[in-house]
């Protein structure tokens, strides 16, 4: 794979069936040393003209990845918005698998915000004439990243409402034990609940309150 980050800065891990990789992973915020001139990163950071300082001006920076070689039968935790790039050695067989979870979900809406503003600065010349520029730039930024504001608010909306659920299960089961000296729990855990409920609430509030978010059609959204 070309040298980049999960999609929607997920936490990932792979597991090689058979088969060998040699991984290269750089720390999330590594990657801006990385960028050319332009503000582009690499397609390969092995590539020799990384080096040259008229290409890529804070390459000098960096610190070096970690490098893994992965043998088969061994799995490889990606950390969300970890930068890696993969080299297949062998013929391999991988299965992977992304999420996201209440301690990287701001992370998201970080990487959200940051890729519509990208857009918009592309688009910025066609702002006054176009009289839906603001969904136009929502429509190219989820072909780009595969989803936009309404449906990441619709995203926030499923975990808050299932965390919740489980909250009042828990709960529910706690009051008709009261008699039994083992507390009832779900399986998820009710801090865990609790944890991930604080957390989306606090991304839903910021997403609410996102100047290019209130400027949507949100009357198809429910509360």
């Amino acid at each position: 794979t070309p040298f980049h980050a999960d999609v929607f800065r997920s936490y990932s891990w792979s597991a090689n069936v058979c088969g060998r990789k040699r991984w290269l992973l750089y720390p999330a915020g590594q990657e801006e040393f990385l960028k050319d001139r332009h503000g582009n990163l690499p397609f390969d950071v092995t590539a020799p003209d990384l080096r040259d300082e008229r290409i890529y001006p804070r390459y000098s920076r960096s610190q070096p990845p970690l490098e893994i070689l992965q043998e088969a039968g061994e799995i490889v935790f990606i950390p969300s918005g970890w930068h890696h790039q993969v080299h297949n050695l062998d013929d391999t067989i991988s299965i992977n698998h992304n999420w996201v979870n209440g301690c990287n979900v701001a992370v998201m809406w970080s990487f959200l915000q940051d890729e519509l503003a990208a857009v918009q600065r592309e688009l910025s010349q066609w702002k006054d004439p176009m009289d839906d520029w603001h969904l136009q730039c929502q429509l190219i930024m989820k072909s780009c990243t595969g989803i936009d504001y309404k449906e990441f608010y619709n995203f926030l909306k499923v975990i808050a409402e299932n965390r919740i659920s489980v909250l009042e299960k828990g709960l529910d089961e706690e009051s008709s034990s009261q008699n039994n000296s083992k507390a009832a729990i779900s399986s998820l855990g009710m801090l865990h609940a609790v944890f991930d409920l604080k957390r989306t609430v606090k991304v839903l509030s910021s997403l609410s309150a996102n100047e290019d978010f209130r400027r949507l059609d949100l009357s198809s959204l429910r509360p």
